[in-house]
């Protein structure tokens, strides 16, 4: 273990779930109720009071509620000890805007005659809930409704929403588990439940919610939490066609721009990179020769296959054929002298198809061990980190898969934000709040290499539909990991905030793999030149422009 400080555990402690325990409700009565006059009218009070009351009736079927308030307001006044003149205020009151507080006072006298009169209850607390936006009043009133009326899947689901506003999810989601199921034909309170599942990202109680839900579901809303939830839980066989029939099925689906982006991951993609190597030389005039090598994207038979379909120097706002030569991986542009200036690009298009590689169609592979010798040789790795061993450490006494626990990890421990660099581990946990792609991955890594696990960093680009047809300087990087009998496997860590599982052991259709990253091979864009000046300096940067072919 490392010499304890509070920084060190500090910084530990981000990597790890802290969830302090969730308030539990302490049942609040609703007692004491007000004092009411039960004394009897005289018959000619009580016959206008009743005349009054059917006027109202007569309102109310019209929908003219102002007009049934004013009649049933009057006949209470006339005949205070008659209930049902008041249950009726109290109908007409909730249908009129505005009257929130006179709804709540007219309940609580329902209330008084017969308190084990679960409507008035369940009124008063949704008018708290819904109107007047105060959960913690709502909650004793509408738990009373449901004491006096139990197995009341409206009151349960209205009481689990008072109790998940009020921070009080745990008592949302027993309400949920023992109600839910009863829901009948309406979908809400499975669909909720459901959610409630997702939330503590236990997946297959949740599909299953969401999947009893849509069955009796006409807006949408649970179908496509049902698509999202297998998402996230990374359970993608078959889900490409069950996403697309949603969103054929629902076009006004809430959360359409959701399930769009899942069907742009998973169904097969065909696009125009445009890749642009811009090179700044402060001595073109000395330069007596300038090569470019360019690794090549590889073909994967299960994922991509790519194409060069041009190659162009850009100079002084002319366009130049670049022609080139192969070997070895690697494409070599020799620029003509004549077109040497102090800004200078390598313009290349390529043709790429994908499609996702599913891990749950991966085939056995034979594949040898890879030699942890040549894997652990990146200093970048920092795998003498005391910080790195005492987390592999903690990580390892997690019950599970490492893997997966150690990528749940990064995901928590570190802060996303584009630095455009290539740093360590070690700097990494010096900046935890400054990581791109490249540390989260680099990371993940090292915690693989500590327990003898062979893993590499992937080099690529992801395709964000915000960035079809635009300009962008930012690549992505990913994780592979070693098991035997399996191969390499893709861990995105980056991704697993947000799209949960979904990039464990899958490499999607918006996902273009690159290169690989080690200790002797930091990118894959180089240039050598022979110059008369040996101040001369090459600056090199990229940028990419993704489109639909």
């Amino acid at each position: 273990m490392i010499s304890s400080s509070s920084a060190d555990e500090a910084l530990l402690a981000r990597f790890f779930s802290q969830k302090s325990p969730a308030p539990r409700w302490q049942s609040v009565s609703i007692y004491p109720l007000p004092d009411v006059d039960r004394s009897e009218s005289p018959v000619e009070t009580y016959n206008r009071g009743v005349e009054l009351n059917n006027q109202a009736l007569d309102a109310m079927n019209g929908k003219d509620y102002a007009r049934a308030t004013r009649l049933l307001a009057e006949a209470c006044r006339l005949v205070p000890g008659e209930k049902g003149f008041w249950s009726n205020y109290l109908v007409a009151l909730k249908n009129s805007k505005g009257r929130e507080k006179d709804v709540i006072n007219t309940a609580r006298i329902v209330l008084a005659f017969t308190e084990n009169d679960a409507q008035a209850a369940y009124i008063a607390g949704l008018a708290y809930l819904n109107d007047l936006k105060n959960p913690v009043k709502a909650i004793p009133y509408i738990e009373h409704a449901l004491k006096v009326k139990p197995g009341d899947v409206s009151m349960a689901t209205a009481l689990a929403s008072a109790f998940e506003q009020a921070g009080y999810k745990d008592d949302a989601f027993e309400t949920l588990k023992t109600n839910a199921h009863n829901a009948g034909n309406d979908p809400y309170p499975l669909y909720m439940l459901g959610l409630q599942y997702l939330e503590r990202r236990d997946y297959n109680p949740a599909i299953r919610a969401f999947n009893s839900a849509r069955a009796v579901d006409q807006k949408g809303f649970a179908h496509d939490a049902w698509v999202r939830a297998r998402y996230y839980a990374g359970q993608l066989e078959g889900l490409e066609n069950d996403c697309r029939a949603v969103l054929q099925q629902f076009p006004g689906v809430l959360n359409r721009q959701s399930l769009e982006r899942i069907l742009f991951s998973l169904e097969p993609g065909d696009f125009r990179l445009t890749e642009t190597v811009n090179a700044a030389i402060s001595m073109p005039s000395a330069l007596d020769r300038l090569d470019f090598s360019v690794r090549q994207i590889p073909n994967l038979p299960e994922h991509q296959q790519v194409e060069l379909v041009a190659s162009e120097f850009v100079s002084r706002g002319s366009s130049f054929e670049a022609s080139f030569t192969s070997d070895s991986g690697k494409y070599k542009f020799s620029v003509p002298r004549d077109i040497l200036r102090p800004e200078l690009a390598l313009r290349l298009t390529y043709r790429v198809r994908t499609m996702a590689s599913l891990g749950s169609r991966m085939k056995s592979s034979s594949v040898a061990t890879p030699d942890m010798r040549h894997l652990v040789q990146d200093p970048l790795l920092s795998l003498d980190s005391p910080m790195l061993k005492e987390l592999s450490r903690r990580i390892a006494t997690i019950p599970g898969n490492y893997v997966q626990n150690a990528t749940i990890a990064v995901a928590s421990g570190l802060k996303y934000s584009e630095n455009y660099e290539d740093h360590s581990v070690e700097w990494a946990f010096a900046n935890p709040d400054r990581c791109d792609c490249t540390e989260f991955a680099r990371l993940l890594a090292a915690l693989c290499l500590k327990k003898a696990i062979p893993a590499r960093i992937a080099t690529g680009f992801l395709i964000k539909t915000e960035l079809i047809n635009s300009d962008t300087s930012v690549g992505h990087a990913w994780c592979e990991v070693f098991f035997p009998g399996k191969g390499w496997v893709p861990i995105d860590p980056t991704l697993q905030s947000n799209m949960h599982w979904a990039y464990f052991g899958n490499l999607l259709s918006d996902q273009i793999l690159f290169d690989y990253l080690n200790s002797d091979k930091r990118t894959r864009v180089s240039i050598d030149f022979v110059s008369s000046k040996p101040d001369l300096k090459v600056n090199l940067s990229n940028s990419y422009r993704i489109s639909k072919w």
